[in-house]
């Protein structure tokens, strides 16, 4: 429980070479063997058979693409004991070499477009008006009038729509509204540039919430560090949290006297009310990982970052409809026991009140069921959203909606799906998310092959000697992300930062790699927590595209 103090002197001062204490979170090495690929395999597959994910099996032998492999190379993979998945057999291949055929076609027929992302910008509110009353003069003209008011002429005539007659003629003594433009002005932010940071984290151990508190700890100061090289100051430190029985009030007195700005932490709920007691206008609580923080209703300087259930369920609907207009008719897919049942039913009644077509049917519902169900309008654009998020559930709506694409040429159809498909998904049922043109809502997404993310991992990996852990959230990604996002709405707005968004060309303005720190309140005397939400498009061309509502 006592203070790293050097820590952040280590890390920040030469170049995030050394964390301390990374050595009791490092993982044992696995053993290996060597692989033949099979005609018709993929690397991903390759994986998912040695139960392995696909960063660490590239992590395993450099030079390895992530997309490409040939039958009779020799690779390496994890040893699994009882032996792994058996390939493929001859049909499968056939079946692979088929699709992987297909998408080729695709790809020349429509060139692939580049990884991008797509953001809602929110509206710039406008001038409000008011007006007041002028008795026209001799001489006056519109023009003349405009100008000394400093608005157009467009803007005098609709404000006085008789103007716009045909014959009018401005006549002395008439009177006539003026716009009054009141300008409202930006409120000015007196932004930090010396930022105290205190991490309560279980940093030393061997388990998984060390292993993750580390790594998250160490894409923290990577965040950090590159703030620095723009100018900002930072004093970290860090303390190694308790077992969840054990008290932290030791580690609170410690940390409370150095005056923090920000406290991270902690992991364990047992530790809440403790750390989150200290919060106030000096002292902002980010709790990182944990989405159930009682304490955020009542603390007005708490951020919960995992967006909570209740209002992941209320995002995921509000950029659903921004996004598919009226003119996208709903085929709402109903099971007895779906774990999306909650956020189905919501979208439902908004999207009914808001007028959309909606056909609601039966999860179990064939092509041919689908099909019968859309007579007399099987023309225009349609969107399947099943009430859960399984594999199986998966498998069934791509195979459903490759039938309707081919039986009903006429109709655009598309799909949405939730983030666990993200994990679930094999390389030939990603190939197949793309050909039905699939949506997926999620809260957080790490795609590893954007420019921005190898530039991260490469650093991460020079500087720490080990690969990013497998788990949703990335935890490397998710502190390097809560560094520039809320460090940077700090260093931009001071104190006053909560639920801003941020200004343009500011620190806090940087794209995410994975989550979004922009927050909402839970209200009166409440804190915040994060609405980051993404819907991810899997289009027909290959590319990938990322839109926030923000």
């Amino acid at each position: 429980m006592k203070l790293f103090a050097i820590f952040h002197i280590a890390c920040l001062s030469l170049g995030l070479s050394v964390l301390p204490l990374s050595g009791h979170a490092q993982k044992p090495v696995k053993k290996t063997v060597k692989y033949t690929v099979q005609m018709g395999e993929t690397v991903l597959g390759i994986a998912h058979r040695h139960k392995t994910t696909l960063d660490h099996l590239l992590s395993l032998n450099p030079g390895l693409q992530p997309d490409y492999v040939q039958s009779g190379q020799v690779i390496n993979v994890p040893f699994v004991p009882g032996g792994a998945e058996p390939a493929p057999t001859m049909a499968q291949r056939v079946a692979a070499q088929k699709a992987a055929a297909e998408v080729a076609k695709q790809k020349a027929e429509q060139p692939a477009v580049a990884y991008k992302e797509v953001e809602v910008k929110p509206q710039i509110s406008q001038p409000k008006l008011t007006y007041k009353e002028y008795k026209v003069k001799k001489k006056d003209t519109a023009y003349s009038l405009a100008k000394a008011n400093n608005i157009t002429v467009d803007e005098l005539m609709a404000a006085n729509p008789e103007m716009k007659q045909e014959g009018y003629q401005l006549k002395k003594g008439v009177i006539l509204r003026i716009p009054v433009k009141k300008v409202v002005k930006a409120p000015q932010y007196a932004g930090l540039t010396s930022i105290r940071v205190a991490v309560i984290l279980p940093l030393v151990g061997n388990n998984v919430e060390n292993e993750r508190s580390v790594e998250f700890y160490r894409g923290l100061l990577m965040g950090i560090n590159e703030m620095k090289q723009k100018g900002m100051h930072f004093d970290v430190s860090a303390y190694n949290e308790p077992a969840p029985e054990h008290s932290v009030a030791q580690i609170m007195a410690e940390a409370t006297a150095l005056k923090p700005d920000v406290i991270i932490g902690p992991l364990y709920p047992s530790h809440f009310t403790d750390v989150t007691a200290v919060s106030n206008k000096q002292t902002k609580v980010v709790v990182p990982f944990s989405s159930k923080v009682p304490q955020v209703d009542y603390r007005p300087e708490v951020f919960v970052v995992n967006t909570p259930a209740q209002y992941e369920k209320s995002l995921a609907v509000d950029l659903f409809m921004k996004n598919f207009k009226k003119q996208t008719q709903l085929i709402l897919l109903h099971s007895a026991s779906g774990n999306k049942r909650s956020f189905v039913e919501e979208l439902q009644q908004r999207a009914s009140s808001a007028g959309y077509a909606i056909t609601s049917l039966a999860q179990s519902s064939t092509a041919q069921q689908v099909s019968l169900a859309l007579s007399g309008k099987k023309k225009g654009a349609f969107i399947l959203v099943p009430d859960d998020d399984n594999a199986e559930t998966m498998k069934r709506m791509l195979a459903t909606i490759s039938t309707l694409q081919q039986s009903l040429p006429e109709a655009q159809f598309s799909l949405l799906g939730y983030d666990a498909w993200l994990r679930q998904a094999d390389s030939q049922e990603k190939l197949k998310m793309h050909s039905v043109d699939t949506y997926v809502m999620t809260s957080n997404f790490y795609y590893p092959y954007t420019v921005a993310a190898k530039n991260f991992q490469e650093q991460y990996t020079q500087s720490f000697q080990a690969p990013l852990v497998d788990c949703n959230p990335r935890m490397a990604p998710l502190g390097y992300d809560l560094a520039r996002g809320f460090f940077g709405g700090l260093a931009t707005y001071g104190r006053d930062f909560n639920t801003q968004n941020p200004v343009e060309g500011s620190i806090a303005a940087q794209p995410m790699l994975q989550t979004e720190l922009r927050f909402i309140t839970v209200g009166t005397g409440g804190g915040y927590v994060c609405r980051s939400m993404w819907l991810i498009h899997f289009k027909k061309d290959m590319s990938i595209v990322k839109i926030s509502a923000q």
